[in-house]
């Protein structure tokens, strides 16, 4: 008896050891996802953030098998130093209702004027030049674009040169829709995150009138306090968010940003990470932040962002864009956009039907990456940056305004992080370079620029393949570049 009391009461201190023991490795797995979860909501995030992570669907990966194998391709840039633009792969295509709105890929096989080529009059060839185009930039470097375009998959590509600091021409590639409409010099395509760049050069405008300040404190256009709840003496400002280190969260794929959301998100601090607002070590990509940039832009002045832009850029330089493709002008010229594969990634219905803001701080989901031009129009704003604030004669910005943009806020993956530009002291031959990336729903864009040469080179696509390098910039857009900057 004693002995099976001894056994007995050895089994039950084993029995509730290893209980203890499987409750504290469960309470460490809380812990655990608890504090992945506090980073990936950019608290005190010291590095880059995965590509994997959350934020508007803007600039992601294509697939996590296109971003996993990176090609060793010296473009002056070095591999494998951080990934650009943190988000989600271009969202999955179904195949007869892309939208998911009832009105299958936006081509009903119906006659379309707007979009159809007469009978008869067939297709061009996939790659070609506009009428204009350089001529230095003809022959062997047609041939080569069209290979490089190719090669990833493309179904449609733009692209502006600029040399001397002046537009050297244009060049397309494929198509605009798919068997109907050509790829042309005016096709407007949605350029993702390149929208930043215009949003930035706005808000400098409208601060060179007196009208923002990107040191305030964004509160003061809100009219109430906005403080992160962790560093409640620091003031959130338009310069952290431009730099992307305000500590507002990053959301997840597919945020709502309607004004009234924004302000209640605003107020109660809900938005904001733990990381210290204006700090590198808080820097984390983020779309809803310039969301909500856009959204105080218009708070702050009674005007829509569409109707500034068009007022201090759009206007004077003679350019037909809009945050929102539904807003421009010219409608009929809008591209379909094409996931890699030939999937439809949005239809022209649903793009149609995508405004910019009816009235000041509406709605800011186009801020981040819905601004809609072509390569050639946006041609014009580069060589803006390019010629300290003015083209063709007509000043837009000062040069201490585009210094402003083209200062360098602190360095992470691998480049210097400015407003909202980035900087590589070389690449693609040259000894500095500015540059932005952008993609979703199929696109990969890239623009650059050098002051010192005067050069400059826009990228759109639609259908390429996702492939990146090490500083995340999409290898379609990146070649292409490269191959122009020597060749110019």
């Amino acid at each position: 008896m004693v002995w099976a009391k001894r056994i007995y009461k050895a089994a039950v201190i084993a029995v509730l050891c290893i209980t203890i023991a499987v409750a504290a490795l469960i309470v460490a797995v809380v812990i655990s996802s608890r504090s992945s979860g506090q980073k990936n909501g950019n608290a005190d995030a010291g590095t880059p953030p995965a590509a994997s992570q959350g934020g508007y669907p803007e600039d992601g990966a294509e697939s996590a098998a296109g971003s996993a194998q990176l090609p060793d391709v010296d473009y002056g840039v070095p591999l494998g130093t951080g990934a650009d633009d943190p988000a989600p792969p271009d969202p999955p295509v179904p195949a007869p209702d892309p939208e998911g709105d009832g009105e299958g890929d936006g081509d009903d096989g119906a006659p379309n004027p707007a979009t159809d080529l007469d009978a008869g009059q067939g297709m061009p060839e996939p790659g070609y030049n506009s009428p204009g185009f350089s001529s230095a930039l003809d022959g062997g470097l047609q041939s080569a674009i069209d290979g490089i375009a190719k090669k990833y998959g493309a179904v449609g590509v733009q692209v502006a040169v600029i040399d001397k600091g002046e537009i050297a021409g244009s060049y397309m590639y494929g198509y605009a829709t798919k068997d109907s409409m050509p790829m042309a010099a005016d096709t407007k395509i949605r350029i993702a995150s390149l929208s930043k760049i215009i949003l930035a050069m706005t808000i400098m405008r409208l601060c060179e009138l007196g009208r923002l300040d990107i040191d305030a404190d964004i509160g003061e256009y809100w009219g109430a306090e906005v403080r992160n709840p962790n560093h409640r003496g620091a003031p959130i400002t338009m310069r952290q968010i431009l730099s992307h280190t305000s500590s507002i969260r990053v959301y997840d794929y597919g945020f709502a940003a309607g004004g009234e959301l924004v302000r209640s998100r605003f107020l109660d601090g809900s938005c904001f990470g733990g990381g210290a607002p204006g700090s590198m070590n808080s820097w984390n990509y983020n779309n809803y932040a310039f969301a909500a940039l856009g959204l105080t832009v218009e708070v702050a002045t009674g005007e829509t962002v569409n109707s500034l832009s068009e007022q201090h850029l759009f206007a004077p330089l003679g350019i037909d864009a809009a945050f929102g493709s539904g807003s421009i002008a010219g409608i009929e010229n809008l591209a379909t956009l094409y996931v890699n594969g030939g999937g439809v990634g949005r239809s022209l219905d649903a793009q149609k039907r995508t405004l910019g803001s009816t009235f000041p701080g509406e709605n800011g989901e186009e801020f981040p990456g819905g601004l809609t031009i072509s390569a050639h129009d946006l041609a014009k704003l580069v060589a803006v940056l390019v010629n300290d604030g003015e083209y063709c004669g007509a000043r837009v910005l000062s040069p201490e305004s585009v210094a402003l943009m083209m200062e360098s806020q602190g360095r992470t993956g691998g480049f210097d992080q400015c407003l909202p530009l980035r900087r590589l002291a070389s690449c693609f031959g040259e000894e500095e370079l500015y540059f932005h990336t952008g993609s979703n729903y199929g696109v990969f864009s890239l623009f650059s620029y050098s002051q010192a040469s005067g050069k400059g080179v826009v990228v759109l696509t639609t259908g390429a393949n996702g492939v990146r390098d090490g500083i995340g910039m999409p290898m379609v857009c990146a070649e292409i570049s490269k191959l122009i900057y020597e060749q110019t």
